[in-house]
């Protein structure tokens, strides 16, 4: 077995709020990091309000249309 190591910096961190493009808040419940070896490639994938799915949030050098899609919501009281 070959040993694979890498680093990563996430944008988000738990407990981190997100406005949709309906306006909806949704709060980063958990994160998922993937390292793809053979690409050396890694992604996060974040699960939103405890839905139990997780997805990327890809807002870096995305398009204009995808970078909007996901804003992060300005900082104030958290929801427990």
């Amino acid at each position: 077995m070959v040993q694979a190591q890498f680093r990563a910096f996430c944008p988000f961190e738990i407990g981190d709020e997100l406005r949709d493009t309906s306006g909806k808040v949704h709060t980063i419940t958990d994160i998922a990091c993937v390292h793809y070896v053979r690409a050396g490639k890694v992604e996060f994938r974040f699960e939103l309000d405890r839905s139990g799915q997780y997805a990327p949030i890809d807002i870096q050098d995305a398009p204009p249309e995808v970078r909007v899609r996901l804003v992060q919501v300005q900082s104030g009281p958290r929801r427990e």
